[in-house]
């Protein structure tokens, strides 16, 4: 069991009672939230509730053997907290599987900003590991609850849908599930056990490749899809991948500029047109890379109801986006460089300010 948790997944917070459940008493104001999985149809409730009248939620209730109950359950403390964030013990749930009950950890962290919108985000506070041949080489593979719903085989079009699993030697660290998975450059069928018992590896035979081309400035590319995830850096723009469809998850570029600092750009949260299909006979083309858009934003703060503050405001924002609607990082080393400037100029030039923008 890990304190720290594997894997991420947000829940919506509501201050309405779930219906037909029984509550315990509370300090305060209550939140609650439901968490669904594939082992209860019911899913399970949770109550956030507080030691003390008012300050940080500090204790949880939650319907850990899906009685439809939490007033018969004991709270569940913290393992520590800061001024914004409570982390708690580890949520011990219970479900009844085919060959008796099945054990599962849940590792909650409940987050509000000031007086901004509270959060709370659940990990797996548990994973399965063991040794598996592979290639004639025993090696250690890891199973995650990627998606946090209780199940360890989860496949589907998009990595936060989808389970992880990581395997000893593998520079990529955590791969999504799909069909398959690849190890030292060869292709493996891979199956696994819904409540993480067991997992299977087969070498995967007559697997058809297709190519895709990018330009030759990309020196690493990330696709995620029905087979698998994977990790390619391009020979003068080309690769290949197993025939199917994917979606863009990343693609960088690494350049030293003049003096022999190292640069790299990169890019992530690409939208659904980052979509595209490997096929056989026909290579595909990828516009992804250079050049980059800049994007500036400016918004009027919203004024809240009975203020008494007047005074005009306006917000700047700014980002580098791709072709496929992509948030752009630039890194020179390990730190960002120096954000742009932005001065603002009345037009009788009364008036002139300059702002230096933050990234990160």
């Amino acid at each position: 069991m890990n304190t720290e948790g594997r894997g991420y997944r947000s829940l919506d917070l509501t201050t309405n009672p779930p219906p037909n459940v029984k509550l315990p008493k509370f300090n305060g104001q209550p939140y609650f939230a439901h968490w669904t999985t594939p082992l209860d149809p019911a899913g399970r409730w949770l109550a956030l509730d507080r030691t003390k009248k008012s300050g940080l939620y500090d204790r949880v209730y939650f319907d850990s053997n899906g009685s439809g109950r939490l007033d018969d359950k004991s709270p569940v403390g913290t393992t520590r907290s800061d001024q914004y964030s409570a982390y708690f013990e580890p949520v011990r749930v219970v479900f009844k599987g085919e060959d008796g009950p099945i054990t599962y950890h849940l590792v909650l962290r409940f987050m509000q900003y000031d007086a901004g919108d509270a959060n709370l985000m659940c990990s797996s506070g548990g994973y399965y590991a063991g040794k598996v041949d592979i290639g004639g080489k025993k090696r250690q593979i890891e199973l995650i609850d990627g998606n946090v719903n209780g199940t360890f085989n989860d496949r589907a079009a998009d990595m936060g849908d989808s389970d992880c699993v990581t395997i000893e030697g593998d520079k990529v660290g955590e791969r999504y599930l799909g069909k398959m998975i690849e190890v030292d450059g060869q292709f493996y069928q891979i199956e696994v056990a819904r409540d993480g018992a067991f997992i299977k590896l087969q070498k995967a035979e007559n697997v058809v490749l297709g190519q895709v081309r990018v330009p030759e400035t990309i020196t690493e590319f990330v696709a995620f899809g029905e087979n698998g995830h994977f990790v390619r850096q391009p020979a003068k723009g080309e690769f290949s991948l197993p025939i199917g469809k994917y979606r863009i998850q990343e693609w960088k570029i690494d350049r030293k500029d003049e003096k022999g600092a190292a640069w790299e750009l990169s890019a992530y949260n690409f939208n659904d047109s980052a979509r595209f299909e490997v096929a056989e006979a026909k290579p595909v083309s990828l516009e992804v890379g250079e050049p980059m858009r800049a994007v500036m934003e400016a918004q009027e703060p919203q004024t809240r109801l009975g203020s008494r503050d007047v005074t005009k405001q306006l917000m700047f924002s700014l980002r580098f986006q791709g072709r496929y609607g992509e948030t752009l990082q630039i890194m020179k080393g390990n730190q960002r460089p120096r954000g742009p400037r932005l001065t603002l100029t009345s037009l009788d030039g009364t008036y002139r300010y300059t702002n230096t923008f933050e990234f990160g």
